[in-house]
């Protein structure tokens, strides 16, 4: 079923008119429109079926004379009166056109918020992308929730390294300069696991998460759909000593520019050696040949969700750099008035 919201209907500064659409327990209605960029991984149609929702609705903000061009979506999952994005994956949030002004998304959320409330919908939770992936459209995106009344819920220090033509050693700190010689030095070589077995994957990230003391935030079931569903995005690589697994990760093209480092995992017999190092370098090399300009590392926290100053230090080591992920909340359809 598709919804016109007509009182969200703007025009900017620049005499261009939206309209909002919103689209219910239908992603693939995207696919309608025509779009200027490509979505991040998670926001896509396919991912966002995937997410398995009972209910799901997708925004649309396009353009009032055609309703044929994209200038914006968004993706709400509900669950129990409350309003998330995502569901099940690392973020979803707004994804919105650079002509599109301030005003243009003030009008927009408001009409979010209008057909949100009257679905019944109490509350709403944005999780958003890291904003390296995209500075000033995050800034934008951050700056329009917080004007509209949304709450810094959460903001998280997030590393990534910054891939360009120079060798992955330029920015390695000293001591994982001597850790990387440690490993070569042992023979150890980097290498994709091509068709790997989920249940061995996620048996090995298990065993190492366990022992210390993390919980997965996936299951099996689901890794297997993302390797059978998404062969290409979803990859694994491993640092082996012969045929044993000292390092393992399971890496996700977010985009075509971002490659996210996920669930890195070592063989703790080999902790000696700190073969991510290596995976690390090898993930740099491979991201050169696909033209990916940023490994993402992704948030460092404990067990607790606590930020680990150590593993921080770690990526700082590796030459990442910090960029902040966002979480933002707000309630909704509740009166002000006395």
């Amino acid at each position: 079923m598709t919804h016109l919201l007509p009182k969200n209907k703007v025009q900017t500064t620049i005499q261009r008119a939206f309209s909002s659409l919103v689209f219910d327990n239908d992603p693939t209605a995207l696919t309608r429109f025509r779009g200027r960029w490509s979505p991040w991984l998670f926001n896509t149609p396919l991912h966002v079926v995937h997410q398995q929702a009972e209910q799901v609705y997708t925004f649309v903000l396009t353009d009032a004379e055609t309703q044929q061009e994209l200038y914006g979506f968004f993706h709400l999952f509900v669950q129990n009166q409350q309003g998330v994005s995502p569901l099940r994956a690392s973020f979803g949030s707004f994804e919105v056109a650079e002509v599109v002004s301030h005003a243009d998304f003030s009008f927009w959320l408001n009409s979010v918020e209008s057909f949100a409330v009257s679905q019944g919908i109490k509350s709403l939770s944005i999780r958003h992308y890291p904003s390296c992936y995209h500075p000033a459209r995050s800034s934008f995106i951050k700056r329009g929730l917080v004007r509209h009344g949304f709450q810094l819920s959460q903001s998280s220090i997030n590393h990534y390294i910054s891939v360009t033509s120079q060798p992955f050693e330029t920015a390695l700190h000293a001591s994982e300069r001597r850790r990387l010689r440690k490993c070569l030095q042992a023979g150890f070589r980097f290498e994709e696991w091509v068709s790997p077995s989920a249940e061995q994957v996620y048996q090995f990230i298990a065993h190492n998460r366990q022992r210390l003391g993390y919980s997965l935030s996936f299951r099996e079931e689901q890794l297997r759909l993302w390797l059978t569903i998404f062969p290409e995005i979803f990859r694994v690589f491993c640092i082996k000593n012969g045929e044993e697994i000292a390092s393992l990760g399971l890496t996700v093209r977010v985009g075509k520019n971002v490659l996210y480092h996920f669930c890195p995992a070592d063989n703790l017999a080999y902790r000696q050696y700190s073969p991510s190092v290596l995976l690390t370098k090898g993930l740099y090399e491979f991201s050169q040949q696909e033209g990916v300009t940023i490994l993402d590392l992704g948030i460092s926290v404990d067990a607790a969700g606590q930020p680990k100053t150590s593993l921080a230090r770690f990526k700082r080591n590796l030459g990442a750099q910090e960029c902040e992920k966002w979480q933002f909340e707000r309630e909704i359809g509740i009166s002000t008035k006395v």
